[in-house]
Parts: C-alpha cells; structure tokens; sequence
C-alpha cells in the first residue's frame, strides 16, 4: 500500500491546493487591515503596478476569466479603488484605472510583505527561492499542457 502511487499524500496538485488554501489563509487576517480579500488584493497589485490597464488584459495577467474577475471589479469599484472607463479608441472596450483611494491603501499594503514574512517566519532570500521554483514548475506545467493540446 506504502508504494501506491495513488495516495493522496503523493499528489503533486493536492500539495500545491494545501500550500495555496494555506497561505490564503495567513494573508486573510492582514488583508482585512485593509479591507481586501485575497482576490481584490491580486487585482489592486496589477492596479499599482499599472495604473491603468485594459480590462482583457487584467484577465490575461492574473490568469481569470472575465466572468470570474468581474464581481471582483465591480466591489473594487464600489470600494472607491478603481474606475471603469471606456476607451476612447474603441467603445466596447473598457479601461479600469486606479483611483487616489485605491493609491492611498497602497502605502499601507507595502506591509503585507513584511507582515507575511513575520506570520510565515520565511525570509527574504527564502521567499525569493520559492518564488524561483515555483516559477520553473509553473513554466514545465504550461509546456506539458501545451503539448497536451497540441
């Protein structure tokens, strides 16, 4: 039983969903300092670095779909955090751009990272060599599910 290659305990999907669901949880508690969940905090990260950005893009980067990211904008927009706006080039397309609110949290959420580093006791060049690995594992799934479609 020992050598069963189907044990929970050996799937490499059902570690990366634990250590997921696990560090959700750690950023939970410091996210509400600032009135985020988990998912606005990815999108208003994209919102600080860009400013402005089309929202199909969004969709590209933070890898959601439109139908998944769009509840997450519209409370963002409620919040006060973002705008929509129509690009002026084409109508149909939508721009969502950073509000002075949505800037203001920004100064408060660059603790995040020294808040996560204290609650995880992982430090900086460890943290970096996580990010690392888990960058070269994320690149061979995209390959192996490239060629799975090809």
């Amino acid at each position: 039983m020992e050598n069963n290659p189907l044990l929970l305990d050996r799937q490499l999907c059902f570690r990366l969903y634990k250590t997921s669901r696990a560090i959700i949880r750690i950023y939970q508690p410091i996210l509400e300092r600032i009135g985020l969940t988990y998912p606005q905090y990815l999108v208003m990260l994209v919102m600080w670095e860009e400013k402005k950005i089309d929202f199909k893009m969004l969709s590209h980067r933070l890898e959601l779909k439109t139908g998944t990211l769009t509840p997450i904008i519209q409370k963002l927009e409620k919040l006060g955090y973002i705008t929509k706006e129509k690009q002026k080039s084409d109508q149909r397309k939508i721009n969502l751009v950073i509000t002075e609110k949505g800037k203001e949290i920004e100064k408060e959420a660059q603790k995040i990272p020294e808040a996560l580093s204290k609650a995880t006791g992982i430090d900086y060049d460890s943290y970096l060599k996580y990010v690392k690995w888990l960058d070269e594992l994320g690149d061979v799934m995209n390959e192996a599910s490239k060629k799975q479609k090809g």
